[in-house]
């Protein structure tokens, strides 16, 4: 069975690696530059554009790596079509929200300043996606090339977006040279020209593969993204920061092996249902996430407050009762990953949201804790709570899979 080579996987990890300690850095450079409530503002921006964009992402890219046809230039450019289009529903989401979110935080962004991150999605839409038909036989380079140097146009703008606008309105431009870099950078590396086929069939073919992912991914939002608008609400901006800057850093390794599993794991369990060798693979992949998880969970408990005072400043520092419960909640949340992948490999894309709607239900006890006026150590608890009931429920999913694992199903 087909393998990555160890520069692969290298690279594989490499770039959410890189991805992750920019977004760590943008927001250490605005902690220093702007302080801890532009910050917060700053990360509402990003909130809002994060949730439009998950809940408009079908899958197009896993379906290049799931689907059999995954290689075909007549699916890349059907998927270029709902790719347009996804961008100019995500747009026009994010202009019918900006009055909204303008009136709900009166104090934070402008709607102007929403609004204009309607350019995130557009220039998004527009990328050819040939670069990610290159992880079906484990090249990893044209992914490094789009992801990575679209992580370094981002980077490169911060300090000059800090300078120019002094306030949150430098996360705005920092978004946009992203979006942009990686259209551009997308062209630049694709081996096919990039072509538009829209069909109804494909389209069809894209949501009944992807509507159980859009799904999926509001409940992540939920997860990972709403209790920090609770918090927005419950308390003062630097209190987000705060929050924000804790479970930015704690779900880190979360985000990164997530990323990874996409192009290293997905693909590998492709290939074992397809040469029934799962019964053989999956045990060293589920080991390997535990480990993590639980290396982290630790490691962040002990690490964590010292060195986020250290970083971004005394008054971001998380008391340890906080990190202890948000390193747990992570720790799940890695151990959850190839759960999700199995799911994805085998055709049942419902079941990650099953799974995460678990977590789902931690929110209320969390706006609960927020209304009340409670530490935010018990707003973490109630998610790492979530996450470990979420964590189990996916085992529970798995189970007929890991028992019968069978292929049928497993092509979109």
């Amino acid at each position: 069975m087909a393998a990555p080579a160890p520069s692969g996987r290298a690279i594989a990890w490499a770039v959410p690696v890189l991805a992750e300690a920019a977004a760590l850095g943008r927001s250490v450079v605005f902690a220093w530059w702007l302080g801890p409530e532009e910050l917060g503002r700053a990360m509402l921006l990003a909130l809002t554009v994060r949730l439009v964009e998950m809940a408009s992402d079908a899958g197009a890219d896993r379906l290049i790596l799931q689907a059999r046809d995954g290689g075909s230039a007549r699916l890349a450019a059907e998927l270029h079509a709902a790719s347009l289009l996804r961008g100019m529903v995500g747009a026009t989401a994010l202009f019918g929200l900006a009055p909204l979110m303008s009136w709900a935080f009166a104090d934070g962004p402008g709607a102007t300043s929403y609004a204009l991150l309607a350019l995130v999605p557009i220039l998004r839409g527009a990328v050819n996606l040939d670069f990610r038909r290159s992880e079906r036989a484990f090249r990893y380079g044209p992914m490094a090339v789009v992801e990575g140097g679209a992580t370094f146009a981002m980077a490169g703008s911060l300090l000059p977006a800090a300078a120019v606008f002094g306030d949150h309105r430098a996360m705005l431009a920092a978004l946009v040279a992203q979006a942009a870099g990686y259209l551009a950078l997308s062209h630049a590396v694709a081996a096919r020209r990039y072509r538009l086929r829209l069909a109804r069939v494909a389209l069809l073919r894209l949501w009944r593969f992807g509507a159980p992912l859009i799904l999926n991914a509001m409940l992540l939002f939920v997860t990972f993204y709403a209790d920090r608008l609770i918090v927005a609400r419950a308390y003062d901006w630097a209190t987000l920061a705060l929050y924000g800057v804790t479970l930015q850093l704690a779900l880190l390794p979360a985000q990164i092996v997530g990323r990874a599993a996409a192009s290293l794991v997905l693909p590998r369990l492709r290939e074992a249902l397809r040469h029934a060798t799962l019964a053989r693979d999956w045990q060293p992949i589920l080991a390997s996430h535990a480990m993590l998880g639980v290396g982290f969970a630790v490691s962040f408990a002990l690490v964590a407050p010292g060195a986020i005072a250290l970083v971004y400043g005394a008054a971001l520092r998380p008391d340890p009762a906080f990190a202890l419960v948000s390193g747990m909640a992570a720790g799940f949340r890695v151990l959850r990953t190839p759960f999700s992948q199995l799911a994805v490999a085998t055709g049942r894309t419902g079941d990650p949201a099953r799974a995460n709607l678990v977590r789902g239900l931690a929110l209320m006890p969390a706006a609960a804790c927020a209304a009340m006026g409670l530490p935010l150590v018990a707003i973490a608890a109630a998610a790492a709570a979530g996450e470990a009931g979420a964590t189990l429920r996916a085992w529970l999913l798995a189970r007929p899979t890991l028992t019968h694992p069978i292929a049928r199903g497993a092509y979109a």
